[in-house]
């Protein structure tokens, strides 16, 4: 099986003799960030459309979760064949209606189902997201959480209304200089924002990804139309910025 090569590749790269003099000196900890930076690049390939190098990323993403288990094997922890079975195991539990006779009656029943078959015993409702978790990811999973419990608004107009209101506090403290207020303000508006894309049934950080790179599209054709009339940034003003600005959003 190819997934049994790749084991076997993993095991010689971290071979204390003959393996790679980078990959023998890893860590779970120095490996981490790498395993991110994997996460994030599959997630641009899917935003991107670009299925021919999904297929590259996944498999890069895919080597980080067996290069991680070589090395908790080589710690006598666990292998990859233990993290295999861990989790056929559990998705074989959470799915009754698939794999056994139960019957949810509706998305609401098998939601609840899903929440508690995760809960090994009661705690907080927050109280199992994990603190590392990107701030964007985070808010998304702490404002899912307390919907599902009926701590949410009616519509979506009104996760909106929160966004003016706490557009106007955050106005308020700035004309006030109220520093410390400021931050807290700025935080909650952007809270509330994040929360009209979980209203909307729209990821926040895939939504943002996409505003990152409209404006980055954009911003090149002004640099394109600046560069035409021979000028330099530090020749323009603000006024000048937003004329280009505009050209640059007619520019298909």
């Amino acid at each position: 099986m190819e997934i049994d090569k790749l084991l076997k590749v993993m095991e010689d790269l971290r071979d204390p003799i003959k393996g790679c003099p980078w990959d023998k000196k890893q860590t779970l900890e120095t490996i981490i960030p790498h395993s991110i930076e994997e996460v994030y690049e599959v997630a641009e390939a899917i935003n991107n459309r670009d299925y021919k190098n999904l297929r590259e990323e996944l498999g890069d993403l895919l080597f980080q979760v067996v290069y991680l288990s070589q090395i908790t094997k080589e710690n006598n922890e666990f292998d990859f064949k233990d993290v295999v079975e861990t989790i056929t195991k559990k998705m074989i539990h959470r799915h009754p209606h698939v794999f056994k006779d139960t019957k949810f009656k509706n998305n609401k029943e098998f939601d609840d189902w899903w929440e508690k078959s995760k809960k090994k015993k009661k705690t907080g409702l927050l109280n199992d997201i994990p603190k590392s978790l990107p701030p964007i990811t985070k808010a998304n999973k702490i404002q899912r959480k307390v919907a599902k419990v009926g701590f949410d608004y009616k519509n979506s107009i009104e996760s909106i209304d929160k966004i003016i209101e706490e557009a106007n506090e955050l106005k308020k403290e700035v004309l006030n200089k109220n520093n410390s207020k400021i931050k807290e303000e700025l935080g909650d508006l952007i809270f509330s924002t994040l929360d009209v894309s979980r209203k909307l049934n729209l990821d926040p950080s895939v939504i943002l990804s996409k505003a990152n790179n409209k404006f980055s599209k954009r911003w090149n054709k002004v640099e394109y139309l600046i560069s035409i009339d021979k000028k330099k940034f530090e020749q323009l003003n603000l006024e000048d910025f937003n004329k280009y600005w505009q050209k640059a959003k007619k520019i298909s």
